[in-house]
């Protein structure tokens, strides 16, 4: 029999971006709240990831207060900027966004419990009632009038007993695993200039108009490209071991500061080997990348590896079945669903699961995300949010980005604690009550 750490009206499971907007979300509804997380870092992807841009537009909600709240404290450039496949928010500050995710916490009063594994799902029937955590002092059970996993992996509702879907139709294969790499003391004026120079190798380019001090580029830098100088390093010998043919760098906070997507490991982050392979590959990668920056890119000539990201970066796992799921058709085609939750512009962003290459895909005005991704079929006062929801692989390269997942965030949070608020079971919740909650904290639904 576990020991009972405590009763609470919501349970949010995982602590990344999904998870503290989802348990703020229901905190503030007047909901006592728990946030469990597995590892010690509170923000996921976005802070000890490294993971500082949006891709796509924040357009209200809470992740949009953070990011508002992070400007407010140096740490963030807010303003929208356009990319060939659409708009996105800026970029901001990993550390200071943290400070901003713990101050929202405290305000709200969620309770957070770190270096807590959820290894249990506790069920009568349909209805999900807790779930069983392993801690420093054992084994312990929380039970919950409403339940969010937050996990990304879907691990609460596969507890459960959901049905999951993984990876591409043809194969089972999925997105590849990565992690940002940070270096400093980079002449980012240099390399600026470089970049202008060889604008032919650039998918993407973010630069100021003209050139600029050392100190203007914190946050103005962002730039998808290199494959032709990667192609001459390894015609001439230089050992390049990663699965992919670009680079993504973006500038930090710091002066010389450069945060960079070139990481790249195939495999299923769901089997424990893979993924401690995965840990090891990916540094070595990252000495790879920046051996090669010295070596090849001007600008780079002296700069210092600084680390790589603490939180590994995971894009695709479990995708749970719920009541509807969300096609690839809908989400080219801006789909509208009555039970809207939130328009997300997130690019279609599919990294090759077998290979090299990236997609990057407009999606125009955006689509819906109907509230029935939301909800696991066959379960009961249980919510998916985040990359877990039910959608499609090539839907999922869209949802899984950090806007929508925050969206997926707001209204599962909303939901729970309305449910445990009412005693109305989450299923039998009057949509358009939810909905006027979202529009109230700023979400467009429409």
């Amino acid at each position: 029999m576990l020991g009972l750490l405590g009763s609470y009206d919501v349970v949010v499971a995982g602590a990344g971006v999904t998870g503290v907007v989802a348990s703020i979300a229901a905190a503030r509804e007047g909901a006592k709240t728990l946030l469990v997380e597995g590892s010690g870092v509170i923000g996921g992807l976005i802070t000890g990831g490294r993971m500082s841009k949006p891709t796509g537009p924040v357009e209200g909600g809470i992740f949009r207060e953070m990011i508002d709240r992070t400007e407010a404290k140096g740490g963030a450039d807010s303003s929208t900027r356009v990319s060939f496949w659409g708009p996105y928010t800026s970029i901001f500050d990993p550390e200071v966004m943290q400070r901003v995710i713990l101050e929202l916490l405290e305000e709200s009063r969620v309770e957070v419990l770190l270096h807590a594994r959820i290894d249990d799902a506790i069920v009568e029937g349909r209805i999900v009632r807790g779930v069983g955590v392993h801690v420093k002092s054992g084994h312990k059970l929380v039970l919950a009038k409403a339940i969010v996993d937050a996990s990304g992996d879907g691990d609460v509702a596969a507890l459960a007993g959901a049905e999951f879907a993984l990876g591409r139709a043809s194969d089972g294969l999925t997105q590849p695993i990565t992690s940002y790499v940070r270096v400093i003391n980079v002449d980012v004026v240099r390399l600026a200039q470089y970049m202008r120079d060889h604008r032919e190798d650039f998918t993407d380019l973010f630069l100021p108009e003209t050139t600029a001090a050392p100190e203007e580029y914190a946050f103005t830098l962002f730039a998808t490209g290199f494959t032709k100088v990667i192609e001459r390093a390894r015609k001439e010998g230089f050992p390049w071991v990663i699965p992919k043919n670009h680079i993504t760098v973006k500038t930090g906070l710091l002066p010389g500061e450069i945060n960079i997507n070139a990481t790249r490991f195939h495999g299923n982050a769901l089997d424990e080997r893979v993924l401690s392979e995965a840990e090891i590959a990916i540094r070595k990668q990252a000495y790879c990348v920046y051996d090669f920056l010295r070596q090849y890119v001007p600008g780079f000539e002296k700069a210092l590896f600084l680390d790589v990201g603490s939180k590994i970066g995971v894009r695709e796992t479990r995708r749970i079945v719920g009541d509807y799921t969300l096609t690839e058709a809908d989400v080219r085609s801006e789909a509208r669903f009555p039970d809207s939750i939130g328009v997300s512009k997130c690019a279609i962003d599919i990294h090759e699961p077998a290979g090299e290459r990236g997609l990057m895909e407009s999606v125009g005005a955006g689509y819906n995300i109907p509230f029935r991704c939301l909800l696991p079929r066959g379960l009961d006062q249980i919510l998916v949010a985040g990359r877990c929801i039910s959608v499609d692989h090539v839907a999922h390269g869209s949802t899984r980005n950090t806007p929508a997942c925050a969206l997926t965030g707001q209204a599962a949070g909303t939901a729970a604690a309305l449910s445990a608020k009412t005693g109305t079971p989450v299923r039998g919740l009057d949509i358009s009550t939810l909905q006027r909650r979202l529009r109230e904290a700023g979400i467009p639904l429409r």
